[in-house]
């Protein structure tokens, strides 16, 4: 992350107002508000003493905001894992039934203290609506199972599932509203409408053996792997490239739904007899989920566009760029190469790992070579990165056809057959090796350039 000074910054004993006109939560709720004036006096505390404290106050300030976005989605876990330990066997209410009764007071507690806007339930609703649908269609082909018995259902679906996708979209509009996101070269909302449109039928319909996801995933990170997303944790706005929030985001729901299924709320079929982590290639799911939840919520609070950035210059030397990147990229692929070469006689482990250093520093300079107009270094190396983790990951999943294309030279090449971690690390070596090189050599052409 790296930071950017707000062009109106300016100290202020109320939360700042929210793009549109609105204010924000703390203000408009009596019981937060009257905490504005002490937390006032607590940021003046921090900045008397220095860059070290005000540093550590803003790390909390982040992660208390974070939580406050979280506050629905974090209540409704807390009652899953509660009531797995406490809810009777033979109680008059089910427990599935109990979570669908607080959930549903939960949602009007939040529009009553005005918490969340009506505008953001809105979005929520349609979110819940189009989770539900898609849990009945996964729990009739077996896709997982909620093991207990109740009366609210559809189905063999509780309804208080739907809450639990409406919490992605809860947090979504409230980290929104909450963090003043800004941005620059977002992708376009009609874009993003027919991705999350063919996401949510490739749900539907990847049972069938169409399964499109590594072509959506490639999709989206294309359209998000440019945009930057600048937040407001304290008195200054703050930068991240967009595709890594939303990565973040999937793995802390990934987290979550461990912690779900932990609970006995739902279970996958490997999870009926014995408990065992979500497989990791889930990932990809909830990314993709990411991306639909994410949508809905942009089209409802608009593309707020950060001023203080001036537009990019054309990139006059990106063709060079791109020659330079593609002539690295050979030299890398020979390497990568004389690696192979039997008479070497190098250890196993500096053949696995030395060559997947050198994969990963190809598939940075490979990327960087073949990038869209628009594209910086940054965007590159997520890019790389995401790609890296995608290839690897596709090998927890096995299909004939996959274990086909395995067997072959072209499949052992470019995508192996055992996951390993270790794996992971060494393609970010070469990716971040690769990545400080281009660097470098951007840095020489620009000094090359300047007149004498």
């Amino acid at each position: 992350m790296t930071r950017e000074r707000d062009p109106e910054q300016r100290p202020t004993a109320m939360p700042p107002a929210i793009p549109g006109g609105r204010v924000s939560a703390a203000a408009q709720w009596p019981a937060l508000a009257g905490f504005v004036a002490a937390e006032a006096r607590l940021q003046e505390a921090a900045l008397a003493r220095g860059r070290v404290t005000a540093g550590l106050y803003e790390f909390v300030r982040f992660g208390l905001k974070q939580g406050w976005a979280c506050l629905f989605g974090g209540l409704l876990l807390a009652l899953m894992l509660g009531t797995r330990l406490v809810w009777p066997a033979h109680a008059p209410v089910a427990r599935y039934d109990a979570l669908f009764l607080a959930a549903l007071m939960l949602q009007v507690a939040m529009l009553r203290l005005r918490m969340e806007t009506w505008s953001e339930a809105r979005v929520i609703l349609v979110f819940h609506v189009i989770g539900t649908a898609m849990e009945i269609h996964k729990t009739a082909i077996g896709s997982w199972v909620y093991p207990e018995a109740n009366l609210f259902r559809l189905g063999g679906v509780p309804l208080f599932t739907g809450f639990m996708y409406a919490a992605v979209g809860s947090y979504l509009a409230r980290v929104w509203r909450l963090f003043d996101f800004r941005f620059t070269r977002h992708p376009s909302l009609r874009l993003l409408a027919v991705l999350s449109v063919a996401i949510y039928v490739n749900f539907l319909i990847d049972h069938r053996g169409i399964d499109l996801r590594v072509g959506l995933i490639v999709v989206a990170v294309a359209a998000f792997a440019p945009a930057t997303v600048y937040f407001k944790v304290w008195r200054e706005h703050r930068t991240m490239p967009l595709l890594l929030g939303l990565m973040l985001v999937a793995l802390f729901i990934w987290f979550a739904e461990n912690l779900g299924t932990l609970s006995g709320t739902w279970l996958y079929p490997n999870q009926r007899h014995h408990w065992s982590i979500v497989p990791v290639a889930k990932l990809s799911s909830w990314f993709l989920l990411m991306i639909v939840s994410y949508t809905l919520v942009a089209r409802v609070n608009g593309i707020a566009t950060w001023p203080a950035v001036p537009a990019a210059p054309a990139r006059r030397d990106l063709p060079m760029a791109r020659a330079i990147h593609l002539g690295l990229a050979a030299a890398v692929i020979a390497l990568g190469l004389l690696l192979r070469l039997p008479h070497w006689g190098v250890p196993l482990a500096v053949h696995h790992y030395g060559g997947g250093i050198l994969w990963g520093a190809m598939l940075f300079l490979l990327v960087s070579a073949l990038r869209p107009m628009g594209w910086g270094l940054h965007a590159c190396l997520i890019a790389a990165c995401a790609a890296a983790a995608l290839i690897e990951g596709s090998r927890l999943v096995h299909t004939p056809a996959l274990d086909t294309f395995r067997t072959t030279l072209p499949g052992q090449l470019l995508l192996g057959s055992i996951f390993s971690a270790w794996n992971l690390l060494a393609y970010a070596v070469g990716i971040g090796a690769a990545a400080a090189l281009a660097v470098s050599l951007h840095r020489e052409r620009r000094r090359a350039a300047l007149p004498a």
